[in-house]
């Protein structure tokens, strides 16, 4: 499912959540609703087969299609543990918006670049066979320009197969940064993915924390909870720590100051102040907003360069192209200089 199909998916659940209908009768009625695509349909279904076998909903959610990810089973187990699945439901669908706004940014802002990389790789292969099939004695040297276009064919597809490993590549080491703090570090410290991806963690770890807190569980549970929810390796693992904090009689501030490259510090001194006035709900209700729209500014940025950087890629390629069009040209000159008449 694309982001954007998400992002409708989770904001029509928020809605039955949020009116208190039950979530066997809000898939039903989704289920009725003309133009339900095949794979939204599919996750209906399997929501309905899950509950009707006893499951949980953030469970039946999980197996219900292999386009649920593990990370939206564990927003909507914890927003489901802590009694407030619309707010579950209303983060996803903001975090899928965000993300098919900020693809759709990046997509137009490619146009230019992949038309120019189209261009380029033809012209450039014909021009320098051009120039090195030229023959003094007129004796037709066609044969030339049919390794031209395989030649051209050879780097069109190794241009699109590093295009296809770097996805491939990013997509493992995203699912990995969900349990790794070190490839969760990684990807945080590339300029512009690093600022989004940190962000969003903190803001899905901020709320789900503040959904625990008023469900009234205890401080070590939210934090744990919190951090299994938040996808990313590095608070996970410090939840986990700070969870044992916590059990152990410690103040949660204590827990957040130990995890310095899990939690900022500001957000742990926010939250250290609202521990002591008691005021731990309305600072995480604060930091959620404060993330959001860290992770908004983020994306923008992220929807803004990526297009730019992948055109001072393209200039690069086609500057290399060009040098390489020019040395054909040179060397058919000193052959004009030097052929015998």
């Amino acid at each position: 499912m694309s982001a954007k199909a998400k992002s409708q998916m989770y904001s029509s659940l928020e809605k039955y959540a949020r009116s208190g209908m039950g979530m066997e009768k809000a898939c039903e009625s989704l289920l009725q609703q003309p133009r339900v695509k095949r794979a939204e349909r599919k996750i209906y279904e399997g929501v309905l087969k899950g509950l009707a076998a006893g499951k949980t909903i953030g469970d039946s959610l999980g197996r219900a299609s292999g386009d649920v990810t593990a990370l939206e089973e564990e927003v909507i187990s914890a927003a489901e543990e802590g009694g407030m699945l619309e707010k579950g439901f209303g983060h996803l669908a903001e975090y899928f918006r965000r993300m098919d706004r900020t693809r759709r940014q990046i997509l137009k802002g490619l146009t230019y670049p992949l038309i120019l990389i189209h261009l380029a790789v033809p012209v450039s292969t014909l021009v320098v066979t051009a120039f090195r099939s030229f023959s003094f004695d007129g004796v037709s040297q066609d044969a030339g320009y049919g390794s031209a276009f395989l030649e051209m064919g050879k780097n069109m597809l190794i241009a699109y197969a590093v295009i296809a490993v770097i996805f491939v590549v990013a997509r493992i080491l995203t699912k990995a940064a969900r349990t790794s703090g070190a490839v969760d570090g990684f990807l945080n410290g590339i300029p512009l993915i690093g600022k989004a991806r940190k962000a969003t963690a903190m803001e899905r770890f901020s709320r789900v924390f503040e959904i625990f807190l008023q469900a009234g569980k205890k401080m070590s549970d939210s934090i744990l909870g919190a951090g299994e929810a938040s996808g990313s390796g590095l608070i996970r693992s410090a939840s986990r720590r700070g969870a044992k904090t916590v059990a152990g009689g410690d103040s949660l501030a204590t827990a957040l100051y130990s995890a310095q490259s899990a939690f900022p510090n500001d957000f742990a001194r926010g939250m250290d102040s609202a521990e002591q006035s008691g005021q731990l709900d309305r600072e995480l209700a604060e930091w959620g907003r404060v993330y959001s729209d860290s992770a908004r500014e983020a994306m923008e940025q992220l929807a803004e360069w990526t297009p730019k950087l992948f055109y001072w890629a393209i200039l690069l390629l086609v500057s290399v192209l060009t040098i390489r069009a020019g040395i054909a040209y040179r060397d058919l000159l000193q052959n004009l200089i030097d052929f015998d008449f």
